[in-house]
C-alpha cells in the first residue's frame, strides 16, 4: 500500500465539516485551503490506481482497492457539497446572524421590561415555586431556532429568574435550572458614582449579545448625594437608593434600569449629562451649588456649608461634614416649590435676621407654609459666597418657580396644618398622648392625668383621679377607653361615658404593670372586643365584656423574640412588630406565626445582616403589606415574600410613622414626609421641626418650640375630622373652675378682666 493512499485513509476517518455559530465552515480562506489539497490527493490517488490496473493483483487487496475507489467517490461528494455550500454561505450567513442577533436583542429587551414591569400580569405565586424568584419570564419564540450548541445554549435559557439579591449564594433547595440567574446584587457604603463593589460573576451558562456588552448592575448604598445618570434626578434614601454597573460606574435608579442605554460603557458624555429637567414631569435636576445655612443653634451661633440641589422642583440641603467636606447623604431640609407660599427673596435689615451688615448683601430667604395661618410661615436663610452666586440662586429659583406656575402642575400637598386647640392652655405644654373623640372634642393625656377639651364652647373636663398618662385608646366598638397610666404603666378600662362628664368607674388590668404600648380590635366577624398589651418581649391578648361593669378575660399569651416595637391589629390578626421583623398571630385560634419578612427570600436578608429597629406596618391589601423600619420601607406579600422591586426611601431618618389611610405620615428631626402608600409618590413635606405624633393615625401632634402648639394635621380630601377653632388674639385666658363640679373647667378670660374697660 502506497504512503499516499495511507495518509488519504487516515485523514478520511478523521473527516469531519467543520463548522462555525451558524452551521457551514469556518472561512473563506480555510475552504480554499481545504479544496486545494483534497483536489491533489485525489488526483495522486487517480495516478496510483491507474499504475496498480496495470497488473492483476491478489484477492485480498483487489478488496482493498474496491473499498479505496468508494472512499474516493465519498470524498468527491463530500467536496461538491461543501462547494455548493460556499457558494450559498454569502447570503446565508448574514440572514442567519441577523435572525439570531435580533432574537438575542428582542429576549434582552423583554427581560428588562419584566424587571421594570412586574405587577403586568403578575398575581399570586403559586406556594411551590422557589422562593427566590421574583419574576418568571417564560417564551416559546425562541426555541424552534436550528443552530449549533452555543446558540442553543442561550436559547434554552429562557425561563430566568430574575430578583435583587443581597447575597451570590442561594438556599440548597433550588434546582438547577434556577441557579441560571441574573443578579442585581447588594454592595452597601460605597463612595458616590465609583462604587467599590464586590464583583459577581454570572452563571457560564448565561450568554448575553457580544456585539455590545451588557451593564452588570449593583444594588448600591451611597454615602453622599448621587444623581441618576438616566433622570438625572436625586436617588433619595438612606441605603440602597440605587443600581451602579460595576464595570462602567453607570448608576440609575432601580426604576430607570430598563430606560439605561444598552452599550456597557455607556460614554462619558451622556453620563455626565447632570442638569436635565421635565417641567410637565417635574423630574430632574435643574441646579445645584454650595451654601451657607444657619446651625442647628440659630443662626447667631453662626453658618454651616451645605449643598443645596433643586431637583424635582424640592430645594434639597445636605449638610457637609466637617471632617472630609463631603456632603451627608441625610437630606438636612426639603423645600417643595410646589408649596402655595413658596417664594424667593434677598433678605433686608427691615427682615431682622440676625445677620452682620456685610453678610447681607449676599443673603437670600426661602420661603413656605409652616401653618395655615398665613402669619406662621418658614423661611430658610441662606448665604451665597458671592453677590454673583447669591443672584443665580434667587434667578434659578424664581425662574423654575414660574415654569412650576406655567405647567399648571397641580398642589399634591394632603394636609392643611390648623392649630387643634389655643397654645395658651397649660394642659398642652405637658401632653404626652392625645385622641380625636368627635369632631368638637379632643383627649389629651399628660402628667396631670386624662382631660377632654371641648375645642367649640372651651370646655375642660377632667376624667377620674389618675395621672401620667402615657397612651390612650378608644374603643368604640366596647363602649371603652383604655389607658397607659402611673409610674408603673399599668393598663385602666373606663365607660366611654366617662368622657362626657359621668361617674368614673375604672377597671385595671393587674398583669399589665411595665407595660409600653397597647392596641385594640375585633374578632369574629366584630363579635367581640380584644385589646392586646406589650410588656417588653411579651403580649397579652384580653377579651374585653361590658355590661353594667367592665370585665376582661386573658385569652392568649405570645412570646416575642424580642422587646415590640409596635402593634396593629389587620383582619383578626395581631402584627407585632420588633427589631428587623414582623409576626402576624392569629387572634381567633391557636397557631403558629406568621413571618411578614420571610429570609429565605434573599432579596429581604440585608434586613437581617443590620438590625434595624421596626416602626410600623400597613395592611395594602388582603396580599400585601408595607413594612417600614428606620432604613427603608419594604413591600411583602402575605407569605412574608418580595411584593414589589422597588422599596420606599426615607429623606431622613425617621422617628415615627403614621398611617391614615392611604398616606403615611414618616417624622424625621427637621420635617414629615407624606408618602402615597398605594403609588409610592412623595406627596408632601411638612417643614416642622421637633414635631412628634400624639395618636396612631398621626392627625394630632405636639410642636415642641418656644411655644408649645397642639398641631392638627386636616386631610384636604377626607373632610374635616376635628372642627379647630381660631386663636383668639386675647392672651389672657385662664383655666376657671366651675361651682358645681370641680372635675370641669372652663377657658375664658377672668371675669374681673373681662369687665376692665379697653385701653385699661
Amino acid at each position: 500500500m502506497s504512503k499516499d493512499r495511507t495518509s488519504l485513509f487516515c485523514r478520511l476517518n478523521d473527516y469531519k465539516p467543520l463548522k462555525n455559530t451558524s452551521g457551514s465552515i469556518k472561512d473563506e480562506k480555510d475552504s480554499q485551503n481545504l479544496m486545494l489539497e483534497k483536489t491533489k490527493e485525489e488526483e495522486s490517488l487517480r495516478n496510483s490506481s491507474l499504475v496498480l490496473g496495470a497488473r492483476k493483483m491478489p484477492g485480498p487487496m483487489e478488496r482493498c482497492d474496491k473499498l479505496d475507489m468508494s472512499a474516493v467517490i465519498t470524498l468527491e461528494s463530500a467536496l461538491d457539497r461543501e462547494q455548493i455550500s460556499r457558494k450559498i454561505l454569502p447570503e446565508a450567513v448574514p440572514v442567519t446572524l441577523n435572525r439570531k442577533t435580533k432574537a438575542r436583542e428582542k429576549y434582552q429587551s423583554d427581560l428588562w421590561l419584566e424587571i421594570e414591569h412586574p405587577n403586568k400580569g403578575f398575581g399570586l405565586q403559586d406556594p411551590s415555586s422557589s422562593s427566590l424568584a421574583l419574576f418568571n419570564t417564560t417564551s416559546n419564540a425562541m426555541a424552534q431556532c436550528e443552530g449549533d450548541p452555543v446558540d442553543n445554549i442561550f436559547e434554552q435559557n429562557l425561563k430566568i429568574k430574575f430578583y435583587i439579591s443581597s447575597g451570590s449564594t442561594s438556599p440548597s433547595s433550588y434546582s438547577g435550572d434556577e441557579a441560571d440567574t441574573v443578579k442585581i446584587t447588594d454592595s452597601s457604603h460605597l463612595p458616590v458614582h465609583t462604587p467599590t463593589i464586590k464583583r459577581k460573576e454570572f452563571h457560564s451558562r448565561i450568554l448575553f449579545p457580544t456585539k455590545h456588552k451588557a451593564h452588570r448592575f449593583f444594588l448600591t448604598s451611597f454615602t453622599a448625594p448621587t444623581k441618576c445618570h438616566q433622570c438625572t434626578s436625586l436617588m433619595v434614601g438612606l441605603i440602597r437608593q440605587g443600581c451602579t454597573c460595576d464595570a462602567c460606574g453607570f448608576s440609575c435608579h432601580t426604576a430607570c434600569v430598563e430606560k439605561a442605554p444598552r452599550a456597557c460603557p455607556v460614554p462619558f458624555h451622556q453620563k455626565e449629562c447632570a442638569f436635565c429637567l421635565d417641567p410637565q414631569k417635574g423630574l430632574g435636576t435643574a441646579y445645584e451649588g454650595h451654601v451657607w445655612i444657619p446651625k442647628k443653634a440659630g443662626m447667631k451661633k453662626g453658618w454651616q456649608r451645605a449643598l443645596a440641589i433643586v431637583c424635582d422642583f424640592k430645594l434639597f440641603l445636605y449638610d457637609m461634614n466637617e471632617e472630609d467636606s463631603k456632603p451627608n447623604v441625610v437630606v438636612s431640609q426639603v423645600i417643595d416649590m410646589r408649596d402655595g407660599a413658596f417664594s424667593v427673596s434677598s433678605v433686608w435689615p427691615s427682615d431682622f435676621v440676625p445677620a452682620r451688615r456685610k453678610e447681607m448683601p449676599r443673603m437670600f430667604k426661602v420661603t413656605a407654609f409652616q401653618l395655615s395661618a398665613p402669619s406662621n410661615r418658614y423661611s430658610i436663610p441662606i448665604l451665597a459666597d458671592s453677590e454673583n452666586k447669591k443672584s443665580e440662586w434667587v434667578g434659578v429659583l424664581s425662574e423654575l418657580h414660574k415654569i412650576l406656575r406655567k405647567s399648571h402642575s397641580r398642589d399634591r400637598s394632603i394636609y392643611v396644618l390648623k392649630e387643634a386647640y389655643d397654645s395658651n392652655l397649660p394642659l398642652i405644654k405637658t401632653t404626652q398622648t392625645a385622641a380625636i373623640i368627635d369632631h368638637k372634642r379632643i383627649a389629651l393625656g399628660n402628667e396631670e392625668g386624662l382631660f377632654v377639651v371641648h375645642v367649640i364652647i372651651d370646655e375642660i373636663i377632667r376624667v377620674g383621679d389618675i395621672k401620667k398618662i402615657h397612651q390612650i385608646e378608644l374603643i368604640p366598638h366596647g363602649q371603652m377607653v383604655a389607658v397607659i397610666s402611673g409610674r408603673s404603666h399599668h393598663v385602666q378600662l373606663f365607660p366611654m361615658s366617662v368622657l362626657d362628664g359621668g361617674k368614673t368607674g375604672s377597671h385595671k388590668l393587674a398583669e399589665t404593670k411595665g407595660c409600653h404600648t397597647m392596641t385594640s380590635g375585633t374578632v369574629c366577624q366584630g363579635a367581640h372586643t380584644c385589646l392586646c398589651v406589650a410588656r417588653k418581649s411579651q403580649v397579652f391578648c384580653y377579651e374585653l365584656f361590658q355590661s353594667n361593669k367592665i370585665s376582661h378575660r386573658k385569652y392568649k399569651e405570645l412570646q416575642i423574640p424580642t422587646t415590640v416595637q409596635w402593634m396593629g391589629i389587620f383582619n383578626e390578626q395581631l402584627c407585632v412588630g420588633f427589631q428587623s421583623g414582623f409576626l402576624r398571630f392569629p387572634l381567633r385560634r391557636e397557631g403558629v406565626p406568621y413571618r411578614m419578612l420571610h429570609f429565605h427570600d434573599p432579596t429581604l436578608s440585608f434586613i437581617a445582616h443590620q438590625p434595624v429597629d421596626a416602626l410600623c406596618a400597613v395592611e395594602i391589601s388582603s396580599i400585601e403589606y408595607l413594612l417600614c423600619f428606620k432604613s427603608i420601607g419594604i413591600y411583602t406579600d402575605s407569605r412574608g415574600l418580595r411584593s414589589r422591586p422597588v422599596e420606599l426611601m426615607w429623606p431622613a431618618p425617621p422617628t415615627y410613622c403614621c398611617y391614615n389611610a392611604p398616606y403615611l405620615s414618616v417624622y424625621s428631626e427637621n420635617a414629615v414626609d407624606i408618602f402615597d402608600v398605594n403609588t409610592m409618590d412623595w406627596m408632601q413635606t411638612i417643614p416642622l421641626k421637633k414635631v412628634r405624633p400624639l395618636n396612631s393615625e398621626g392627625s394630632l401632634n405636639i410642636f415642641l418650640l418656644e411655644t408649645v402648639r397642639l398641631i392638627y394635621f386636616k386631610n384636604k380630601t377626607n373632610g374635616e375630622e376635628l372642627v379647630s377653632s381660631e386663636t383668639p388674639d386675647n392672651q389672657e385666658k385662664q383655666m376657671v373652675q366651675h361651682l358645681s363640679s370641680k372635675r370641669r373647667y372652663s377657658f375664658r378670660v377672668p371675669r374681673a378682666k373681662a369687665m376692665l374697660p379697653k385701653g385699661l
